[in-house]
């Protein structure tokens, strides 16, 4: 096992968390709005890979500076839950509350038919599974996160491994699963892409330096190439190179950063209900749709502020009281500060 890390702040992940989720909310937002608006939200969708490399580097790297021993597995997984779960279950019954009272006197669609089986699919994340759809279509990228956090918990001491050899395992691996895939709604489809924020936290940690870490993002930008598309690909090599070797910080970023998760969870129930009412009480509101889409953008920004201040922080702090008994026995990271990374991860 490495024995250090750089004593740096990570300042950019925060301020890629923050353009991730305003990013994803401006596609939704101004999807099927005018030629213009429609065209600068086009690759909205593409944030969500920013989210999967940022996870990619994170969560091998909180588990370093916390000790983690693959014996804590569990209590890894716990924290995880504790940490996502409370806010992804408030947005539940706001996105019902938008999809079945507020939007369909607007929009003239159905409602969403609640069971019990579709609640317990959405509980554990087994909707893209068995079939089920989404109350949230951006409740599948929490599927995603969460299968990462499976692999990560399970793989890490082969990640963090000092042996070239033994790191290339759990990569020759995922490189098969990614090949051998044909659905785009699990895990496997975008390794690569989480690939490329493990090899950040190699280079983050010594394990690797700037030249192996250059040619592994190329190997997974080449073997992306198809089916994921060079978009996707180059993006998250990009996204992977500013963690690695770019530091921005602004107070406003951070803000954002620490709401991004809440903005994420509530930009469609919250944004498109505001434009969805404001253009439909509004006279001549197609003239200025643009406005009224900004308008929604900030509402979903103020709701998430709600979110984050309410429920989304306490079960931060909650699950930061869940501490590695293995990692505290062996005190694996001694030379760390308190402070150093404040702004790292969503534990």
């Amino acid at each position: 096992m490495p024995t250090g890390l750089p004593n740096q702040r990570i300042d950019i992940v925060n301020t890629l968390r923050a353009f991730a989720a305003l990013w994803v909310a401006w596609g939704h937002l101004s999807y099927g709005q005018t030629k213009w608006l429609n065209w600068s939200g086009r690759y909205g969708y593409t944030g969500v890979y920013i989210f999967f490399v940022i996870s990619g580097f994170i969560i091998p790297y909180s588990l370093y500076r916390s000790g983690y021993h693959p014996a804590d597995f569990v209590r890894f997984i716990g924290k995880r839950c504790i940490r996502l779960y409370p806010p992804y279950l408030v947005s539940i019954p706001i996105t019902l509350l938008a999809a079945n009272v507020i939007l369909p006197p607007i929009f003239h669609r159905g409602e969403i038919h609640v069971t019990g089986r579709l609640l317990f699919d959405h509980l554990f994340y087994l909707n893209d599974f068995v079939g089920a759809p989404w109350i949230n279509t951006v409740y599948w990228t929490l599927a995603i996160e969460f299968q990462w956090y499976l692999v990560a918990g399970l793989l890490y001491g082969l990640f963090a491994s000092r042996s070239a050899l033994v790191r290339f395992v759990p990569v020759a691996l995922a490189m098969a699963a990614y090949f051998l895939t044909t659905g785009d709604r699990v895990i496997s489809h975008t390794l690569p892409i989480f690939l490329i924020g493990v090899f950040v936290f190699q280079y983050k940690a010594g394990l690797i330096g700037w030249r192996r870490l250059l040619c592994l993002i190329a190997v997974m930008v080449w073997a992306m190439r198809w089916p994921t598309g060079w978009l996707v690909a180059s993006l998250s090599a990009a996204t992977g190179l500013l963690i690695a070797f770019c530091s921005f910080r602004h107070r406003i970023a951070d803000f954002l950063g620490n709401v991004s998760y809440s903005v994420y969870l509530l930009h469609l129930p919250v944004g498109v209900s505001i434009v969805g009412w404001l253009s439909h009480s509004m006279y001549g509101s197609g003239s200025y749709i643009g406005v009224l889409d900004m308008v929604g953008l900030l509402a979903s920004i103020g709701a998430a502020v709600v979110l984050y201040r309410w429920v989304e922080k306490p079960a931060q702090e909650w699950s930061s009281r869940i501490r590695f008994v293995k990692g505290q026995s062996r005190q694996v990271v001694p030379i760390l500060r308190e402070g150093v990374f404040p702004v790292l991860t969503r534990e």
